[in-house]
Order: structure tokens, then sequence, then C-alpha cells
């Protein structure tokens, strides 16, 4: 007797995630699937996970993980997905600016200089871990002089304070970036294209 799939095409994925370039990811590829808002202080987290000394990456999986089992409980039959972005430039984390002011500090910082994005993705069903995975993009933002600067943020607004980088490629990050090294989809908050893969292979395989 076959056991039921891990995936089906017509299943509900749960996104546990508010963001909204990652909803527009999802709703671009044609997917069933619903927003639910983690159920965790990601800022708190994060502080604790810092606290014992936890590099970029494993701070981005552990938040994946803690996002996605936030959820889990709620729709154990349902693939549930956690994520979390995080930058590294010069080997510290970079986190999101609180006003226009702050993101224009940190424009100056990573301007004329290579960053790296981090994307963990944890996927639990039944409460269990099914699959996890780490993506990295290598970005590089050229020389901006304090008049493209006050431009680019002009042009932006606030929006872009919701973004690590105080930027959003699929909108104003080309006036700023020179180069993007890995996959796109990642800078926008989400490696999709690993994501679908796996529910591919999902789909083919039994539990």
């Amino acid at each position: 007797m076959h056991k039921k799939r891990l995936y089906q095409q017509n299943d509900t994925i749960i996104l546990a995630s508010s963001s909204k370039s990652r909803k527009t990811i999802f709703k671009n590829v044609k997917i069933n699937f619903l927003i639910k808002k983690p159920k965790i202080n990601e800022e708190k987290e994060k502080r604790e996970i810092r606290k014992k000394g936890c590099g970029v990456i494993l701070t981005s999986k552990i938040l994946a993980q803690k996002k996605a089992e936030s959820i889990a409980k709620q729709y154990k039959n349902n693939i549930v997905v956690g994520c979390d972005t995080i930058i590294k430039l010069k080997n510290k984390p970079l986190d999101k600016a609180r006003s226009i002011r702050e993101a224009k500090i940190k424009l100056k910082m990573i301007s004329g200089k290579k960053h790296s994005i981090y994307t963990s993705v944890c996927v639990y069903k039944q409460n269990t871990i099914q699959w996890t995975h780490t993506e990295k993009t290598d970005v590089y933002v050229r020389q901006l002089n304090d008049k493209e600067t006050n431009y680019y943020l002009k042009q932006s607004g606030k929006e872009i304070l919701t973004s690590v980088g105080c930027y959003q490629a699929e909108k104003m990050g080309p006036f700023i970036f020179s180069k993007i090294k890995g996959d796109f989809y990642n800078v926008l908050g989400f490696p999709i294209l690993n994501f679908m893969m796996f529910l591919n292979k999902s789909k083919k395989q039994y539990e």
C-alpha cells in the first residue's frame, strides 16, 4: 500500500513569513500557500543567538527553524516554510535600518563594496524537519556619492526600511548595483529555485 507523498500539486504550503517580497515570489510560481506570521520575537531571538557566538550562517539557520517551528504544530499536515535572511559585510552582520538617516549611513557602509546575502530555509511537516537549505549570493554595490545616495533614498522612500540591505532588487536596486554573483531570487529574499526542486522531488518520493 502506497504511503502519502510529502507534497502533492494542490497542497497548501504555509509560509511562515510577513515579507512582502517572499509573498510575491510564491505568488509568481503559482503554488497554493497561506501567509502566517511567525510567533517569535525575532530581534530578541537574534540577540540571544548572537550572545552564544553564532556566526551569520548559523544564526540564519536557527532563526529559520524557529520561525517554522512556531507555526508547524498548528499546521502539522501542511508543509511549513520558515526562512531568514542575513547580510554579511566584512564578516559582520548588517541589520535593518530604523530610519532614513540610518539607511543613508548603511548605504555609505556598503558603497563600493561587496556584501554577501545568506538566506536559510527550513521546511517542516508532521512536526519534523523535512528539508533545510542555505543560499549565498554576493552583491556588489558601486561607489555612490552623496547626490546619488540622496536621490536613491528619495526615490525609494521608507519602504526600503523593510529590507536588510536598504534596497529592493526588483525596484531601485539596479541603480546602486554593479554586479550580482549567485541566485538573484535570493537577493529578493527567497531561493525559490532550490525550493521548487525540493517540491518536485517530494512529489516523486514517498514518506
